[in-house]
């Protein structure tokens, strides 16, 4: 299977980041290196470092703008409270299965916990209209959120 520029944009942040808590890019620089047009960088960020993913991106545009990219640290209550404040808009399954996958990689849960809560918030198992599974979906996962601030 080949690797996408994305994958491979995302893969030289990741590493780039290594062990450190955040890193400080330019979007023009990394556009230039990886050979493509500066919305590709923005499309990787706001796709696969999301909070859901445990990372926060600030960036800043003009006089040559940077990327600050934050990786949520694990002993911080800080990723549990943006999840929490991430499940005040509805959450489709996609984006709930990312933060339970962040979640079981945190240790915050275990796998077989991980696979029993995403069957329980699928469409099929929440049988309700289309448009509500989404709310549905992010206040379960809020409670969720909630409950293991509070272990």
């Amino acid at each position: 299977m080949s690797k996408t520029i994305s994958d491979i944009i995302e893969e030289f942040i990741v590493s780039s980041l290594d062990d450190d808590e955040f890193i400080e890019l330019s979007r023009n620089d990394l556009a230039k290196f990886f050979s493509c047009v500066p919305s590709q960088i923005n499309y990787v960020l706001n796709t696969r470092f999301t909070v859901n993913r445990g990372f926060i991106v600030e960036s800043q545009r003009g006089g040559g703008g940077y990327i600050k990219v934050v990786r949520i640290q694990n002993n911080d209550d800080s990723f549990l409270r943006r999840i929490i404040q991430i499940c005040e808009n509805p959450m489709s399954i996609t984006e709930s299965n990312h933060i339970l996958l962040n979640m079981k990689e945190r240790r915050l849960i275990t796998k077989n916990e991980m696979e029993l809560i995403k069957s329980m918030i699928t469409s099929k198992a929440l049988n309700n209209p289309v448009n509500m599974d989404n709310r549905i979906r992010a206040n379960i996962m809020r409670e969720i959120a909630i409950n293991l601030m509070n272990r």
